[in-house]
């Protein structure tokens, strides 16, 4: 195997390929990339099992052949390169060797034949939706994502077609995301499936605008958007009704800035225990004060005058942390704060947007 490549054009697609390498495993060929180059293509691929990468470069190919290398020492290697270097892989049929104008490194390799088998599925469902919006719906359920293993049917961000409508959610038992947008297609067949954290959190690094096509047949799914296939085991546990739990009726609905709310909460957050970061949001007319619960550090308070509220005056607590996270993933200007009662969850739903959450409160019988 023998051809010649632009720094520029491969370190991208090796650091994007080493985020899918099982860095924790004793096997050594997951810590691996496997380099094929045939038909004036370079192919580059890796897997941890769970999830894996796929992903090609048009060039001129010299000499056929495979091998794999420890994708994270070429990539060490590679980055250090200067900026456009011409690098030449050469697979001797032992070792592969990287030459850069006066730089030669020999790097030991394992045969492709124990890397792990990734295959296109025969999919039971195909959909087609821009990628730039399905990064961004990931981008807004995926920090809702629970990081239990006990608890698997969390582990990971529901999909959910259902017509035309297309939705992600997620939950991590204290805060539930919700998000939607419409399928140009409307689809025969309403169908759930449960894509794993580490699949969602690749794809938030890789995803970009374009067309993106996903195949599933429950037990996997395969992503593919420009030259790149991104195949993926899924949670065979899934929870179907975490919509319903929207399904309420609030008593007390609050109109109020994304921004102003985000920067007071943050500041009265730096006071609070780090133990449940508990804050007072005391609502009357048309203010609400923000009041950290006293602890050791002493306390806070700031007042936030001109919401717009229906409803009666409550006190309500919760945690800033979780509260913060939200408002740091909401867009709109404005959002609603939806209040049933002081021991029920709240529900904030952004302004003309496609998301939603739901979020626990802190129960405390005195302050």
């Amino acid at each position: 195997m023998k051809f010649t490549c632009k720094k520029e054009d491969i370190y991208p697609v090796v650091n994007e390929a080493y985020g899918f390498t099982s860095t924790k495993s004793i096997e050594t060929i997951l810590q691996n990339l496997l380099i094929k180059a045939e038909n004036d293509k370079v192919f580059f691929k890796t897997s941890n099992i769970i999830t894996g990468y796929s992903s090609y470069i048009p060039l001129n190919v010299e000499n056929s052949g495979e091998t794999t290398v420890s994708c994270k020492k070429l990539l060490d290697i590679i980055r250090e390169f200067p900026v456009n270097s011409d690098i030449t892989f050469d697979f001797t049929g032992s070792r592969l060797n990287l030459i850069s104008d006066n730089s030669y490194f020999t790097m030991s390799t394992l045969d492709p034949a124990y890397f792990p088998t990734m295959s296109d599925i025969l999919p039971e469902y195909y959909i087609k939706i821009d990628g730039n919006i399905f990064l961004n719906l990931l981008k807004k359920v995926y920090f809702c994502i629970a990081n239990e293993s006990s608890k698997i049917s969390y582990n990971g961000a529901h999909l959910k077609i259902l017509g035309n409508k297309l939705q992600l959610s997620s939950s991590d038992f204290q805060r539930i995301a919700i998000c939607e947008t419409l399928l140009e297609n409307e689809q025969s067949d309403e169908f759930i499936i449960n894509i794993p954290k580490k699949t969602v959190g690749e794809l938030v690094k890789i995803l970009n605008a374009g067309p993106l096509e996903i195949e599933t047949d429950r037990k996997q799914a395969v992503f593919k958007f420009d030259n790149k296939i991104i195949y993926s085991n899924l949670i065979e546990n899934y929870i179907k009704s975490l919509s319903k739990l929207f399904e309420v009726e609030p008593k007390i609905t609050l109109k109020m800035k994304t921004s102003v709310i985000y920067e007071t909460l943050k500041r009265i957050s730096t006071i609070t225990s780090e133990i449940n970061y508990g804050v007072i949001f005391s609502i009357h007319d048309d203010n609400i004060e923000i009041i950290s619960l006293e602890t050791e550090y002493g306390k806070g308070s700031e007042v936030v005058k001109g919401i717009e509220k229906t409803g009666d005056d409550i006190d309500i607590i919760f945690n800033a942390k979780l509260f913060l996270e939200i408002l740091a993933h909401i867009e709109a200007e404005d959002f609603y704060l939806h209040i049933v009662g002081q021991r029920n969850p709240v529900i904030i739903e952004p302004l003309n947007d496609q998301c939603k959450y739901l979020m626990v409160t802190i129960t405390i019988e005195t302050y």
